[in-house]
């Protein structure tokens, strides 16, 4: 998240003097070379257009191949994995000394979670002696998804990002039916992609059509060059993926800053220089965006307090979301953190449009 005051002497000592610098330029950083033009399906479909939405050939590669060729991460929730949530219907939170005792401070809430040491009936204790009643608060839900290990990557693949039926051919009617209806977080292949009248269609199974707009693609051709580990932001297809080289391992949606133009997630070549297990974030204080949120998992700092870090706080994966950051879930955040990214390896951030 963006503009943040983060607690702790550690972390802000750390990055002292960084908030917003310049994006960093440096000739070791840069990429190698422009970006390749991205694929747009496989090989074998190139004879597929709007003309003739399908062949014999893309046919039975569909048929063949349905699912995409990575292996999804588990599940785990890591350092906060036991730990609940809560966020507040109030602004105002009355604190008491005990489960129904009697007031003894005011929490001033905004878009604020706290962490949950104890419950007893309908009482949360959320610091040392301070209690508050349930029936204004509601349980985060941490979410589920988790990213993909890319085991091979010969065509683009894709998140659908809503429920939404499919079409049988570009701009056709609408199919329903079995296969036709597409969930949110579904992986797809992109077989072919034609192009009416500016807008993308890609096929995604026998005679399964549907529009860029649904989908979250990854690309078989990495956006930069850079030596060993590093990662990549896209901020137009709302995803992350984590290259070796130009190899990409690992990929997953992301939430980046909401494009306002003062939380936008600003595109360059950045250095992480710090990384923190968990801890607080908060900032906004005394504004209408105020928000206060207890044990982020899993910060690595990139752009001054900008960071890549786990939010268990939403589920809109696919979509911007932050005040800056680049949220992830906590699944993919903690992987990304303990097998990816070191103090000064390289997150490529950029509008893939």
């Amino acid at each position: 998240m963006h503009r943040l005051i983060l607690i702790g002497i550690v972390l802000l000592t750390a990055l002292a003097g960084t908030a917003r610098p310049p994006v960093t330029r440096a000739a070791e950083n840069a990429p190698s070379t422009a970006r390749t033009p991205l694929a747009q399906g496989h090989p074998t479909c190139a004879g597929v257009n709007t003309a003739q939405p399908s062949t014999p050939e893309c046919d039975a590669l569909m048929l063949s191949r349905p699912y995409p060729n990575v292996s999804p991460l588990p599940v785990d929730f890591g350092v906060i994995a036991g730990t609940s949530f809560i966020r507040f219907n109030t602004t105002q939170v009355p604190l008491y000394d005990k489960p129904g005792g009697a007031q003894v401070d005011t929490l001033s809430a905004g878009y604020t979670y706290v962490a949950v040491r104890q419950v007893s009936g309908n009482w949360a204790e959320v610091r040392p002696g301070r209690w508050v009643d349930l029936s204004i608060a509601r349980f985060a839900a941490p979410s589920a998804f988790t990213g993909v290990l890319i085991n091979g990557l010969d065509m683009p693949f894709a998140w659908v990002l809503w429920r939404h039926c499919a079409t049988n051919v570009p701009t056709g009617a609408r199919n329903c039916e079995g296969a036709g209806q597409l969930n949110r977080y579904q992986l797809v292949n992109i077989y072919a992609t034609v192009n009416v009248n500016g807008w993308n269609w890609h096929l995604i199974g026998p005679g399964l059509w549907t529009n860029q707009q649904n989908l979250s693609i990854v690309y078989p051709t990495a956006p930069a060059q850079f030596g060993g580990q590093w990662v990549a932001v896209n901020t137009y297809e709302q995803n992350l993926i984590a290259y070796n080289g130009s190899a990409p391992a690992m990929a997953t949606l992301v939430s980046t800053g909401i494009e306002n133009g003062e939380w936008d997630t600003d595109p360059g070549t950045y250095t992480v220089r710090l990384k923190l297990e968990n801890g607080p974030m908060d900032g906004g204080a005394g504004g209408d965006d105020f928000y206060s949120l207890d044990q982020v998992p899993y910060h690595m700092y990139f752009h001054g307090l900008v960071a890549l870090h786990g939010a268990y706080w939403h589920d809109s994966f696919g979509y911007t979301h932050s005040h800056g950051c680049v949220n992830m879930t906590i699944s993919d955040s903690k992987w990304i953190y303990t097998n990816w990214v070191a103090e000064g390896s390289t997150v490529y951030v950029y509008d893939g449009e």
